[in-house]
């Protein structure tokens, strides 16, 4: 409502703008038609500048808005997935007393619209790919811990131009942050899922 609010009024105002002409004017307006015609465009050229300049100003603030919702829904999901920070692993598992790596994606996605998968394989069909050089907080990894198959997920919780560390939930360390740069995950790296819309 906030948003429409700043549309709306500004045009209003903008819409209201008239020729601050006096009537002397007016009346030699009237005896010189090219004249008018070419005040008016004029006029009607500034209007439709102006209404664009406050579109440019109301877009800016828009998009800035949704980037601010968009970091705010990440780090809730950020800050439920820590929560379960040094939780043990339990296969099946989803709640303090022992939790499995889809089981901390789904609990940690909890408070969004996303009705996600239970399976990291499954997970792994959701959203879009995108290339490491391209990941983004909030992002899923994946890898294929067993055998050629995705089978471990995590959400990624930092990226550097060096590195990438996740949260997950780990068969033999519980819910722990890790680095893609652990031999381990690198060996076993397939792929990285954006799940959120990227504004």
């Amino acid at each position: 409502m906030k948003v429409l609010k700043n549309i709306v009024l500004p045009l209003l105002l903008l819409s209201s703008v008239s020729i601050n002409a006096s009537v002397q004017d007016k009346l030699e307006l009237n005896n010189n038609p090219v004249k008018a015609q070419t005040i008016v465009l004029k006029e009607s050229k500034q209007v439709d500048e102006d209404i664009q300049a406050q579109l440019d100003v109301l877009l800016d603030e828009f998009m800035e808005e949704l980037d601010k919702t968009a970091y705010m829904i990440t780090d809730d999901i950020l800050s439920t997935a820590f929560d379960y920070e040094g939780v043990r692993y339990r296969y099946g598992g989803t709640s303090y007393s022992g939790i499995d790596c889809s089981g901390l994606i789904v609990n940690a996605f909890a408070s969004t619209d996303l009705n996600l998968p239970r399976t990291s394989r499954d997970l792994a069909r959701v959203g879009e790919k995108v290339k490491k050089s391209k990941a983004k907080k909030g992002d899923l990894i994946f890898f294929n811990t067993r055998g050629n198959r995705i089978s471990h997920v995590g959400i990624i919780t930092e990226v550097t131009p060096d590195d990438i560390k996740f949260i997950h939930s780990s068969t033999s360390r519980g819910v722990i942050v890790s680095s893609i740069n652990e031999n381990y995950y690198k060996r076993r790296f397939v792929q990285i899922n954006r799940v959120l819309s990227d504004n």
